[in-house]
């Protein structure tokens, strides 16, 4: 008695783990991408091209878009990608608990959407991540070797880039799980 009770309990709340997963992640859309810090400054910079360098490599300090044309629209795009998927998954979970609260269960429309937003967060910060290392926004990066790293081998990743994929990591795993269990 317990068990269905508690199985059940988990399938009237599981909206809420896709709202958290878009939440966090429309949140973190406002933090950097990657960064680079030394003891001399820092090279922080935004998926969607705004950057703040400070004392690194000689060059002082300075603040705003970066200007490679390409990279900046390929991370304004894997941007809005990533908005438009989170804003999906909040609204659809809004409408799931909805549909709970009516008494109804889940449709499959609901569970593609969640799958295909999760997917989609999954590439677009892969994509962008890809896209910098094959063109870097800042080149050559001089940190001290010769020839100059990769774009990786020098900055780190950020929320920005590890939330989406976490979100859509954990959105694609309940869908299968709730497949495979009706199998």
């Amino acid at each position: 008695m317990l068990k269905i009770k508690t199985k059940i309990k988990i399938k009237l709340l599981i909206w809420i783990l896709p709202l958290i997963g878009g939440l966090l992640t429309l949140g973190a859309i406002f933090t950097p991408a990657a960064y680079y810090f030394e003891s001399s400054g820092h090279l922080i910079f935004w998926m969607w091209g705004w950057y703040d360098r400070l004392g690194i490599w000689d060059y002082g300090m300075a603040k705003g878009l970066i200007s490679d044309p390409l990279i900046l629209n390929i991370g304004t795009l894997c941007t809005v990608l990533i908005i438009v998927g989170a804003s999906i998954f909040i609204v659809n979970s809004i409408s799931a608990a909805f549909m709970f609260r009516k008494g109804n269960r889940f449709t499959k429309t609901v569970l593609w959407l969640w799958f295909l937003c999760g997917i989609l967060l999954i590439i677009a910060p892969f994509f962008w991540m890809v896209m910098v290392q094959i063109f870097p926004p800042f080149s050559p990066i001089p940190v001290g070797s010769d020839p100059p790293l990769n774009f990786w081998s020098v900055f780190f990743p950020s929320w920005a880039v590890i939330t989406p994929i976490i979100t859509g990591a954990l959105s694609c795993g309940i869908i299968i799980y709730n497949i495979l269990k009706k199998m």
